[in-house]
Parts: C-alpha cells; sequence; structure tokens
C-alpha cells in the first residue's frame, strides 16, 4: 500500500514523516532531532506545530500516551499495596512504621480526593439547574 499523501502549505510530505514526527516529539526528543528523524527541515516543524490540525493530533497522541502510562501505573497499584501490608508485618519497627506512614497518607489522600469530588459534583448540578446565584464583585 502506497503512503497517503498530505499536502501542508506546499509541501507534500507522507503520512510516514508526520508520523515518525509525531512519535519523536512524544518520546521527548527535540524539534531538531524530530526533524532530522523524519528528514525534514526544523522550519517544517515549526509550521506544522502552527497548524491546529497538527496540534490536535500532537495533543490526542500525547493524552493517548499518558493514560496508557497511567493504566500501567493503576495495574501496580494492587502490588504496591500488598507490598505495604506485608511490610506491616516486619520484624523491624522502622520498617513497619514507615508502610503505616505511606498507608495512612494515601488514604487520607483518597478520602480528601474522593470528598472533593463528591462536592464539586454538587456544585456542578447546581449549577446546572440554575440554582446557584452568581455571586462576585458589585453583584448584588
Amino acid at each position: 500500500m502506497k503512503n497517503q499523501k498530505v499536502r501542508n502549505k506546499g509541501t507534500r510530505l507522507s503520512t510516514d514523516t508526520r508520523r515518525i514526527v509525531l512519535e519523536s516529539l512524544l518520546a521527548g526528543e527535540s524539534q531538531d532531532a524530530a526533524a532530522a528523524a523524519a528528514g525534514i527541515t526544523r522550519r517544517t516543524i515549526y509550521r506544522w506545530l502552527a497548524d491546529p490540525g497538527f496540534k490536535n493530533e500532537l495533543e490526542k497522541a500525547r493524552t493517548a500516551a499518558f493514560n496508557e502510562a497511567l493504566n500501567g501505573l493503576k495495574g501496580g497499584a494492587a502490588v504496591a499495596v500488598k507490598t505495604l501490608l506485608k511490610i506491616l508485618t516486619s520484624k523491624s519497627t522502622s520498617e513497619q512504621r514507615q508502610a503505616a506512614k505511606e498507608i495512612l497518607t494515601f488514604a487520607f489522600k483518597g478520602v480528601e480526593t474522593l470528598d472533593f469530588e463528591a462536592r464539586l459534583e454538587k456544585i456542578e448540578k447546581l449549577i446546572e439547574e440554575g440554582g446557584v446565584p452568581f455571586i462576585g464583585r458589585g453583584v448584588s
């Protein structure tokens, strides 16, 4: 299958070139390195980054990569909790104390987050229903 061609300000480049640039930027490489990897000039990348369509494509790719990494961390959370719980029965009191401190810290943060989310949902619902008058400067 032939590469699709993409027109960008008078320059015809393959979708493979754009993919290489996107992957390079997602990997944390500089714009210079991304340009070199794709065989294009840095100026082309600057033009692409000024293009809302390309910026949107890059942002979607960044979001997808971040979500994938976050899901990997979520998978490791259960193992981390088991490890901390196991350390609670360690013979070393300093290890027990540190594990207990970590568990309590995460538990309190979790409760705070859940409480904040619940309060935010209530506020959003009130706003949607029109039940919250605007309170601000100069408004009575």
